[in-house]
């Protein structure tokens, strides 16, 4: 009678394992099925999912499948010893070479680019591979590595740009600094003790955007004309700007300046979280959503307590547009850098017991145009552009986005969609327990195309 070994079925096995993830990955895998086998069980054609277009982009696979374990396997990773005639015929190819070594039982496997392992010369000379766990698992998660693995121009994903006009726009916020610094001298050294001292004066101008250096206190104002006039105990000078601008030292006292200066600009709106050193939106009195309007005229949500499904009159947690921002000096040039993020809370007020999680679900969620409208809409707020909310006295004078011109342009219609959707904000709100979803990560992009 005949017989199929345990070896050949295992072989088998870990085959249909990588046909099953390649074509969970949207790309197309051809099993050289019923050919002499000289070290390549198959091949993947990429395949753009959004499209299904094919750009004759091949990438060849060798199968190494075993329900045992791997030599030197632990929870890490493990080792496997390639003959040298093997590698020769791998080296030899014109396409990259994957070996995928897996568990078809566990339904486990991981991946090593053939070509870019042995150019090393002691990798090729004992013909060992060694298998990191963590960041060589064979998956969906390996889609985007393997299209540039097979075209490193992204030919087989996105075309390339083609020559024509297009508007960047940055998230460097253009920053005009006060002329004058002043200081007077102090016997305070300790800030804390400043702010206690110009509350128990009575004194209704309370200044927290000053620094104390070297038993001199710096302001952005005069402090005869603040509370800070019952810490000083000498005459006031007035130093430029520019001046600190231009050493190194001092240009960090006034970076420290700036700081307290933004913070007081949007303390009428926002408040400072100390621990994540971001500004956000301050809960509404009755806790009703609140909306201010963007640079493009579309309100937008600052504040939204979302309720529980099963209590609609019970707050599940409150969402709050938030602000991180970095000021740079370029070219004697001050500018703001701007990161729109969002905070969240139980209450309004006190932070939420999932903050990190829901934090990590709406990065997951939002795209460039969504982090793009954010910044947009935080630009227009700092501007202070009429309609958008109450006149406001600021320190800095804020103007516009940075706009860069290029002669290159990239279609976006043919960037890959992300086929995997997750409710907003990444949770679910029936009890307050983050729910997140998988989703590709979404970073903060420096530039987004106006079209």
């Amino acid at each position: 009678m005949k017989k199929i070994g345990r070896s050949s079925h295992i072989g088998d096995s870990g085959v249909a394992l990588i046909h099953q993830m390649i074509n969970s990955m949207g790309f197309v895998w051809h099993e050289r099925a019923g050919t002499l086998d000289a070290g390549i069980d198959g091949e993947i054609e990429l395949r753009d999912p959004s499209t299904g277009e094919v750009a004759n982009r091949i990438i060849l696979v060798q199968s190494k499948a075993s329900d045992r374990p791997f030599p030197g396997e632990s929870e890490r990773g493990f080792h496997y010893l390639c003959k040298q005639e093997d590698v020769d015929y791998w080296m030899s190819a014109d396409n990259p070479v994957l070996l995928v070594c897996s568990h078809p039982q566990s339904g486990e496997a991981w991946w090593m680019h053939i070509q870019s392992w042995f150019a090393d010369p002691s990798h090729r000379a004992s013909g060992r591979i060694d298998f990191d766990k963590q960041t060589q698992r064979f998956g969906q998660d390996a889609a985007y590595r393997l299209l540039g693995l097979a075209d490193p121009h992204g030919r087989a994903h996105v075309p390339v740009a083609e020559h024509g006009e297009e508007v960047l726009t940055t998230n460097l916020l253009r920053l005009t600094v006060p002329n004058l610094i002043y200081g007077a001298p102090t016997s305070y050294t300790d800030p804390r003790d400043v702010v206690v001292r110009q509350r128990e004066s009575g004194d209704p101008n309370v200044r927290h955007d000053f620094i104390l250096r070297g038993g001199r206190i710096y302001s952005w104002l005069p402090p005869e004309a603040t509370a800070l006039r019952h810490m000083v105990n000498g005459p006031t000078d007035a130093v430029g700007s520019d001046e600190w601008s231009s050493d190194p030292l001092r240009q960090r006292w006034l970076v420290q300046l700036l700081n307290y200066a933004l913070q007081r600009d949007v303390d009428s709106d926002c408040a400072w979280h100390r621990g994540r050193k971001i500004v956000y939106f301050r809960a509404t009195p009755d806790l009703k959503p609140r909306h201010i309007r963007g640079a493009s005229g579309r309100q937008r949500l600052v504040f939204h307590p979302k309720f529980k499904k099963r209590a609609p009159d019970q707050v599940s947690y409150c969402k709050h547009a938030a602000l991180e921002w970095q000021f740079l000096i370029l070219e004697s040039d001050w500018y703001c850098s701007l990161t729109p993020t969002f905070h969240y809370t139980r209450d309004g007020y006190r932070d939420s017991l999932y903050l990190s999680e829901y934090l990590t679900g709406i990065k997951r969620l939002d795209r460039n145009p969504a982090v793009h409208g954010q910044t947009q809409m935080w630009a227009t707020y700092l501007h202070g552009e009429d309609g958008v909310l109450d006149p406001r006295d600021t320190i800095l004078d804020y103007g516009n986005l940075v706009t860069l011109a290029a002669d290159r342009a990239i279609d976006d219609a043919a960037w890959l969609a992300d086929p995997r959707k997750t409710d907003a904000d990444g949770v679910d709100a029936s009890e307050g327990a983050p729910k997140v979803e998988n989703a590709i990560d979404g970073e903060l992009a420096l530039f987004e195309v106006e079209l």
